[in-house]
């Protein structure tokens, strides 16, 4: 009856008790696991000497068929029933490591956590070099959210065998999830040089690559795991998303489809899928596998929020009564209240039910700024560190090392202000490829701003050549490419430095407007903390607007300013002067741009699927009373020339 866990007293006691009882196999079997805790316990000793002297029964060795049985139950997947058969046979043999280890993945399989790691320490105490059981341990420490604990009980394990590469792959989960990208990358390597075919192990460095922005070699790893093991969905999961953000979405559907029918009920590859299917304009598609997510979690806010744009105008009053009596349940989550306030939102805004909608986005807003973990580096700290290293010059040198191309076009601004319109229009042309929203620059640019004025021509080219590969991946021979990451308006400075032939469209849009459209939409990103409190979102209007006039001073005629409310009143006369500015000769089709089959992956996929429309301008007066917070915030001086009268 005494576990991995209890004390010498605790199976004393139970010692002392199988005895009086008659059970003298049990007796012997747990005076034997205290001396093995406690090899000099006169007590126990002694006790143990008088049943042997007595002939009582003592423990037989465990047999190859004992161990077969235990991992029979393991594999079949029923952990109650292993947990249950391995505490039983680890008082039948109190000296066996190998019945500890299945205890402590069976344990961790049925959620005792404490059980799990008593078991796996015994058996790692009854043998110091059982490094499979130190591999088992140090990854379900990972497993329970202690990465640094598990690192030393990994490095143990591949120190005593050099060549495990089961150990070496935990170590690269372990490292990972520490932030110690070089080392996981090192012990991922180690476990494919001692096992090429190791698929898990390659579906992990697929998924460092891809964190690390090497989007070429975490693909090459997720199709050599796939091409191992077919039937893994995790990897068909990673491929495919991993192809949906490098623009092939035709084949991440197909790869998604393989993973969904392997795994018919999983909600996360199932919303994978749904989601790839709705970027792709294949909304019927997208419906139907989101009708599959409500069956299995009927009240999984984020499918309700996708659905409410898809279902056909005679399901929505239902639908939408749901959402609220849900977002209305105490006992729903605060992460599903999140979804259905901004879902929400958006259909009373539609009914013109303004002070309804606003209650609920204001709720959504409230509890997800609330829940949002603190970033690594705040975006007033990123504004002042790229200002002043451009007011300073820091970075000038640069400019020896410039790549003259002309291929990029960065589309580029506060999110909302209409870049998604903006870069359809142009993408649109037949001499343009619309490339979406790629982190490139940003990854890129993070050690040029660490490093200041240090930064030189391996940096400078480390940049370029990087951002061009990723930028021209399947771009064919077009002659322009659209990066549309409204973000990299915080590296105009470097993108000019470096790129001085490239087109640079600032989209600008009221503030009031480009705020409020904030305000309304759910990002699934932690990056935008701004986003959900009315003050922090006027204060990075400012500073935005603040930077690009920064701009405008240190690289006069740079950027090309395009203005929101012109477009839409005037989109053939402003995309006519956008495309000029671009080099580009007219073509009609431009004003088609809704038609596009290529897939959109912003905030704004349903919108760029429509004809223009002029609704959305001053559409903050619906809202007035409630945004006091917002335009009380908004620097009138600053944002002057933007405000629509």
């Amino acid at each position: 009856m005494a576990g991995a866990g209890a004390t010498i007293k605790q199976v004393l006691d139970a010692a002392e008790q199988a005895a009086k009882a008659g059970d003298a196999a049990l007796a012997v079997a747990l005076y034997r696991q205290v001396l093995t805790k406690a090899p000099k316990h006169t007590k126990a000793k002694k006790a143990l000497a008088r049943l042997q002297k007595q002939g009582g029964a003592t423990s037989r060795a465990m047999t190859q068929a004992d161990a077969n049985a235990l991992l029979q139950v393991l594999n079949s997947g029923d952990f109650g029933r292993a947990r249950q058969l391995a505490e039983e046979m680890s008082r039948a043999f109190p000296n066996e490591p190998f019945v500890f280890n299945i205890l402590g993945y069976a344990s961790g399989m049925t959620g005792d956590q404490k059980g799990a790691i008593d078991a796996y320490k015994w058996a790692i105490k009854l043998n110091p070099n059982f490094v499979e059981a130190m591999s088992n341990y140090g990854s379900y420490l990972v497993q329970i959210g202690r990465p640094a604990d598990a690192v030393p009980v990994l490095q143990k394990a591949v120190t005593k065998k050099p060549d495990y590469a089961e150990g070496h792959h935990n170590l690269g989960i372990a490292f990972a999830a520490t932030e110690q990208p070089e080392s996981a990358m090192q012990h991922y390597d180690l476990a494919l040089r001692h096992a090429p075919r190791y698929a898990n192990a390659l579906n992990s460095r697929g998924t460092l690559k891809s964190s690390l922005n090497d989007r070429e070699g975490a693909e090459a790893d997720f199709r050599a795991a796939v091409e191992l093991d077919p039937k893994y969905a995790g990897s068909l999961v990673n491929l495919g998303n991993l192809l949906s953000e490098n623009g092939k979405s035709a084949e991440a559907v197909e790869v998604l489809k393989k993973a969904v029918a392997l795994d018919p009920r999983n909600v996360g590859t199932l919303m994978h899928l749904g989601i790839v299917l709705n970027e792709s304009n294949e909304n019927e598609a997208a419906l139907k596998i989101f009708r599959k997510v409500r069956e299995i979690e009927p009240k999984r806010g984020k499918t309700l929020r996708l659905m409410l744009d898809l279902v056909p105008a005679e399901e929505r009053a239902e639908l939408v009564e749901r959402i609220q009596q849900l977002f209305d349940d105490p006992a729903t989550p605060e992460e599903d209240k999140v979804q259905l306030g901004f879902a929400l939102g958006h259909y009373y805004e539609k009914q013109a039910a303004y002070e309804r909608s606003y209650s609920c986005l204001e709720q959504a807003n409230s509890l997800y700024r609330a829940a949002l973990p603190p970033l690594p580096q705040t975006d007033a700290e990123k504004f002042d560190r790229i200002t002043e290293l451009f007011d300073k010059g820091a970075l000038k040198p640069l400019e020896e090392f410039a790549d003259p191309s002309t291929a990029p076009v960065f589309v580029l601004g506060m999110m909302r202000s209409g870049t998604s319109l903006v870069e359809q229009i142009i993408a649109t042309h037949s001499a343009v490829y619309g490339a979406g929203e790629l982190n490139t620059a940003t990854d890129l640019a993070k050690p040029i701003y660490a490093m200041g004025s240090k930064a030189g021509e391996a940096e400078a080219q480390q940049f370029t050549r990087g951002y061009l590969r990723d930028l021209m991946r399947n771009a064919g021979d077009a002659r322009h490419v659209v990066d549309k990451m409204p973000g990299n308006f915080f590296n105009v400075g470097l993108i000019r430095t470096l790129f001085p032939n490239a087109r640079i469209v600032n989209t600008v849009r009221d503030p009031r407007d480009n705020c409020f459209s904030i305000y309304k939409n759910f990002f699934d990103t932690y990056a935008h903390q701004y986003a959900y409190d009315q003050g922090e979102l006027a204060h990075f209007a400012n500073r935005y607007k603040a930077m690009m006039n920064r701009w405008d001073e240190l690289f006069p005629g740079a950027v090309y300013h395009i203005r929101y409310e012109a477009l839409v009143a005037d989109q053939e006369a402003e995309s006519r002067k956008l495309l000029e500015y671009l080099g580009l000769p007219w073509e009609d089709g431009v004003l088609d741009f809704h038609k596009t089959k290529r897939a959109v992956r912003t905030a704004s996929v349903n919108q760029v699927r429509q004809k223009i429309y002029r609704s959305s301008v001053k559409s903050w007066q619906n809202y007035e009373p409630f945004l006091q917070e917002l335009f009380n915030g908004l620097d009138a001086d600053l944002w002057a020339d933007a405000f629509v009268q």
